[in-house]
């Protein structure tokens, strides 16, 4: 297991790029709970895929596409590649025995780990995922392929975040405090880990990935997972490369006119100032500085909320397993107890998608969460709106 002054070393050198931000969110006037960004989980790592009767862009046409939902980040790349790329128009499927149209790409709500069985039953033709289901899809159903990484329609777009209720965040700072020193801790821990696939460490990586994923420790199911990580771009700075690629996200919401209200309509003169908003950096500059609790503490208790299957969140998975703990030299103590928390998942854990962990936040049954970033920003808006 990787030392833990390795770990904080990578801490150090990468907390100095880290770019700063501001803590509130704008309140708003139904004072629904908001949402401030704190961390990067990662970057990349979806993909459209395609069945095998699908050649080419020109077979799109009358084609049924499954994406999470409407606010995650996947759906918003497939309709954007569609309406910004194409000559399809982009609508919802009709209902069963409707006829369809050769000029029109359709799309449909689909939990990614359905997914494969939706494209086997030919029920969809093609879908946009997150990992591992891409991998798993190409490698157990005869023909489906890969038509475009996500990084080929958005090269290194903004993906997962940690993100938290500011409520929560203004009444329980060293809680936050706590969390994102041992977010930090456990994605450095993954980044290392990623760089040599013989470690013990990488092995023990892909079978609490795998597990989780496809509830499994299968051969098969563990190659298609060392599959996923390749595709993924793991990482918790938040840099101002990282932000400006935020104001795209946004630009592109505006621009596909899925916000009830823009943010230059909320009262911002740029997306950059509403991304500022929204981006806490505080706990990430502060991370390296966070000492271990003591292990006679009291554990302070967090609801989180985190995606089905999802591996772009791994550093949960990380953070909570007492064995990686124990080789960073946290005795019987994972990365998050060794940091005094006491992780409680939320009602309805795991979410299916990105918009299901904002009504979670909404309706407060989480303090923070593991999400897209732009179902956060797009369901923030909304709430504003």
């Amino acid at each position: 297991m990787l030392s833990k002054n390795m770990i904080v070393v990578a801490v150090v050198a990468v907390l100095v790029i880290a770019s700063v931000g501001v803590i509130l969110l704008v309140e708003t006037e139904d004072k629904d709970p908001q949402i401030n960004i704190l961390a990067q989980v990662n970057s990349e790592g979806s993909a459209i895929f395609v069945s095998g009767e699908i050649n080419s862009l020109e077979d799109f046409g009358g084609k049924i596409f499954a994406t999470p939902g409407p606010a995650s980040i996947q759906h918003m790349m497939l309709m954007n590649y569609i309406t910004e790329e194409t000559d399809y128009d982009f609508r919802a499927a009709p209902g069963e025995g409707v006829e369809k149209s050769d000029d029109v790409v359709y799309w449909t709500q689909v939990g990614p780990v359905q997914m494969k069985d939706f494209l086997e039953d030919g029920t969809i033709q093609g879908g946009i995922a997150w990992e591992p289901y891409n991998s798993q899809i190409v490698a157990e159903v005869d023909g489906a392929w890969i038509y475009k990484w996500s990084d080929e329609l958005i090269e290194a777009h903004p993906c997962c975040v940690l993100a938290v209720n500011s409520e929560f965040e203004q009444n329980n700072p060293e809680t936050v405090e706590r969390f994102v020193a041992a977010h930090v801790v456990a994605t450095a821990w993954i980044m290392e880990t990623v760089q040599d696939n013989t470690s013990a460490n990488y092995s023990y990586m892909v079978d609490i990935g795998s597990k989780f994923a496809f509830g499994d420790n299968s051969t098969e199911d563990k190659e298609v997972t060392k599959d996923s990580l390749s595709h993924v771009a793991f990482d918790y700075a938040i840099t101002d490369a990282w932000k400006s690629s935020l104001e795209d996200v946004v630009d592109t919401y505006a621009t596909l006119g899925l916000f009830e209200k823009d943010p230059e309509s909320l009262g911002y003169d740029t997306n950059e100032e509403f991304v500022d908003t929204i981006v806490n950096t505080t706990y990430l500059e502060n991370a390296a500085n966070v000492s271990e609790a003591d292990e006679a503490d009291e554990l302070l208790d967090v609801r989180v909320g985190w995606l089905a299957g999802d591996i772009h969140q791994l550093a949960r998975l990380v953070a909570m397993d007492e064995n990686i703990g124990a080789g960073l030299g946290y005795g019987d103590r994972s990365i998050f107890e060794a940091f005094g928390l006491n992780i409680i998942g939320g009602d309805g854990n795991p979410y299916a998608n990105g918009g299901v962990v904002m009504d979670a936040f909404f309706s407060d049954d989480i303090d923070i969460g593991y999400l897209g970033a732009p179902p956060a920003i797009l369901r923030t808006v909304n709430a504003m709106a």
